[in-house]
Formats: C-alpha cells, sequence, structure tokens
C-alpha cells in the first residue's frame, strides 16, 4: 500500500510538472511569429495600420508578421515599449480579439518576446 502511494504521488507529481498549455497571449504572439507572408493580411488595412503615431508615424507597411516582432524586439531593446507593443499589435492587425488580449497582458508579452524570440535577432 505504501508503494503505491509513492508512486500515485510521483504521477500526480509528474502530471503538474508536464508542458502547460500556452497561455492565450503566447498563442497569439507564436501565431505572429510564424506568420513569415510577406503580404500583410487583409492588405490595405493592415498595410496602413498606425505602429506609432508619435513623433514620427510608423505604419507597418507590407511586411510579415514574423518581421513585427523582429521589429518589436529591436524596438524594446532600444528601450521604446510603446513602439515595440505597437510592433506586436501590427502583427495582428488583421485580428481585433488577437490584440485585445495582447494589450490585456503587454508587460508579459513584452517579456514573452525578448525570454522566446530574443535570441533569435542579433542585437545591433
Amino acid at each position: 500500500m505504501n508503494h503505491f502511494l509513492r508512486c500515485f504521488a510521483l504521477m500526480m507529481s509528474l502530471t503538474f510538472l508536464w508542458p502547460w498549455k500556452a497561455l492565450a497571449y503566447q498563442e497569439e504572439v507564436d501565431w505572429i511569429w510564424n506568420d513569415v507572408k510577406s503580404t500583410a493580411r487583409r492588405g490595405p488595412v493592415c498595410m496602413k495600420y498606425i505602429v506609432k503615431a508619435y513623433p514620427i508615424k510608423i505604419l507597418r507597411g507590407n511586411v510579415s508578421g514574423h518581421t513585427c516582432l523582429n521589429n518589436a524586439i529591436e524596438s524594446y531593446r532600444k528601450g521604446d515599449q510603446e513602439e515595440a507593443l505597437g510592433w506586436i499589435l501590427a502583427g495582428q492587425c488583421h485580428d481585433r480579439l488577437a490584440r485585445e488580449t495582447i494589450v490585456k497582458h503587454a508587460p508579459q508579452v513584452l517579456e514573452y518576446i525578448l525570454r522566446q524570440y530574443g535570441n533569435e535577432i542579433p542585437v545591433k
């Protein structure tokens, strides 16, 4: 009986250590990272998506979601968190609900992209 309890406890602890389901914002960011098509979804709407309005207006243009995350990481490293978040949102310009999820978890999203993808982007 004691052996059974130890085995059961071990199985339960392994269950909790098993990789957890990704959080909603992580799924949205991972989708952006994997979007490597050079044409922005929804065409002109996404091309004219405003990443940052001031002091110089920055538009998404005709770049992939992957490039948006690259730009977000570069902006974050320069200390411009507003622009970094703008680039992340531009990567989901076609999906309002995804943008809302990202905004709701903005600090965690910025931390996640740096931890998950920061090593992929060389420091300039």
